[in-house]
């Protein structure tokens, strides 16, 4: 027994070393015979940059300026610029390092490429009295480094590629392409026009969404978020024009009379309108020398017209501005779909986590329910759903929960936004009224017609709704049960 004692000893007392070493001595070893220290070149104060400057043999020279608003472009054009792309090129130069100097006193700066600098990049920093800057040569023979020295000393450095290659930007790629600058979750009010009608929509308290006009009723929460989401992600590919406020000139890309408008009201009360004009259809590729030609019509049959293509990019611009922009098709097609995109075509979608309590009406009789929650001998949450009125019962919460999720289960199929009386529909006796206690209380309507179909109302909204029959029975029956 005392030999077992002394071998489980020695046993725990190697694995205490064994990690001692894992963790803390093989993190410290030396480095491998040969392998050098990395070498300063230069550091840039990226906090307290003020100015930053890209030029290059072969291209413009582009310069940025910070001031109280942020990062703007001066040169070769004056533009708002992209904070997050001018602020991660100073981060490459925040602890610029190279691999190895290759020589202290060079004799001919020529053999590195340095004696006219491929890329010259400078940084201009509060508390420097000269620029800090760096210059780029030729590669190395294998490709991987560039060749690299500071103005103002002699050594040349060696420094990986990826570093000169983070600096080959075009004045375009440094501008700010963000178009409206808004947050999705900032949105309270959205205006749509369009060919294919207008419609608006308000955001309540709670962050539900719902139609003003051209009636009151309710949004597709996750529909109007991804609409949302376009325009907060929107960004111009390129230019068209920088002041174009001319009607001809605005009347070319189909500005003059937007095709649409998306206006947008923010929750500090600024209001955004974004114009889209003409649409960009983009050349067709030449069919392959190999390719079959298209079939030709039977006889007797007509020709079908070709397809109209559909564009890929349109024109846009922010109202009151000379900026028109070219931007992605995406937000456009999007809009064409129409109000009924947007609209909210499940019955009622609720989170269980945030349901207190209903009550339900049916047959005439009402019933109550509620939600306790405690915690169970793990420290864990134990949701237990009762019946309160007119008995008191615990209830298999499986199943309260399942006939709660059977309304967002229900699907809409009609619209009926001018309604006849309550009773052509059945609702003026409904087979079930469900009120739902959450942070933003709401209710539903379901009967049948007397044409034998499932109609039903909800609260926020002026529409009758004409419903999935079979899913409309399985929910009066999941509510039934409890």
């Amino acid at each position: 027994m005392k030999e077992f004692w002394k071998t489980g000893v020695a046993i725990l007392v190697l694995a205490g070393l064994f990690a001692f070493w894992w963790f803390v001595e093989r993190k410290s070893e030396p480095k491998r015979e040969g392998e050098q220290p990395k070498v300063s070149v230069l550091a840039v104060d990226k906090a307290k940059a003020k100015e930053l400057t890209l030029a290059s043999s072969g291209g413009d020279t582009i310069k940025a300026v910070k001031d109280a608003s942020g990062w703007k472009l001066v040169s070769p054009f004056t533009a708002p610029a992209d904070s997050s792309a001018i602020e991660g090129m100073l981060g490459s130069l925040e602890k610029l390092e190279a691999d190895e100097v290759v020589t202290d006193q060079p004799g001919d700066l020529a053999q590195y490429g340095l004696a006219q600098p491929a890329r010259t990049v400078s940084a201009v920093v509060e508390g420097q009295k000269a620029p800090l800057a760096v210059e780029f040569g030729a590669k190395s023979p294998d490709g991987s480094s560039v060749y690299a020295k500071t103005p103002s000393a002699p050594k040349v450095y060696l420094v990986p590629s990826w570093i000169e290659s983070s600096f080959d930007k075009k004045p375009f790629d440094l501008r700010d392409r963000d178009l409206l600058h808004v947050k999705r979750d900032d949105v309270r009010q959205l205006e749509v026009t369009g060919p294919d009608g207008s419609y608006a929509l308000a955001r309540t308290d709670a962050g539900e969404w719902a139609f003003i006009k051209p009636v009151a009723t309710r949004a597709g929460r996750w529909s109007v978020d991804g609409l949302l989401g376009t325009v907060e992600n929107l960004r111009m590919e390129s230019v068209a024009a920088e002041e174009a406020k001319d009607p001809k000139e605005l009347q070319r890309f189909g500005l003059e009379t937007p095709s649409r408008t998306v206006t947008l009201v923010t929750k500090d009360g600024q209001t955004r309108t974004l114009q889209i004009g003409s649409g960009i259809v983009e050349p067709s590729p030449s069919p392959s020398p190999g390719s079959s030609p298209s079939p030709s019509p039977a006889k007797g049959e007509k020709a079908k017209p070709p397809e109209k293509p559909k564009p890929a990019k349109y024109y846009v611009r922010q109202a009151g501005s000379g900026l028109v922009a070219v931007v992605p098709a995406t937000l456009a097609d999007d809009l064409a779909k129409g109000m009924g995109e947007l609209r909210a075509k499940r019955l009622l979608e609720i989170a269980t986590y945030e349901t207190d309590g209903f009550e339900t009406v049916s047959s005439g009789k009402t019933k109550t329910y509620a939600k306790t929650t405690t915690k169970d001998k793990d420290g864990f949450d134990k949701t237990q759903w009762k019946r309160t009125a007119p008995d008191k019962k615990d209830l298999d919460t499986t199943k309260v929960e399942d006939a709660l999720f059977k309304m967002g289960g229900v699907e809409v199929q009609e619209f009926i936004d001018q309604p006849k009386e309550a009773s052509a529909y059945g609702l003026d006796a409904p087979l079930l009224r469900v009120t739902v206690k959450a942070k933003s209380p709401s209710w539903i309507e379901v009967a049948k017609g007397k044409d034998g179909a499932w109609y039903a109302r909800r609260s926020n909204d002026a529409s009758v709704l004409k419903l999935d029959p079979a899913k409309a029975d399985e929910l009066v029956k999941a509510f039934d049960a409890l």
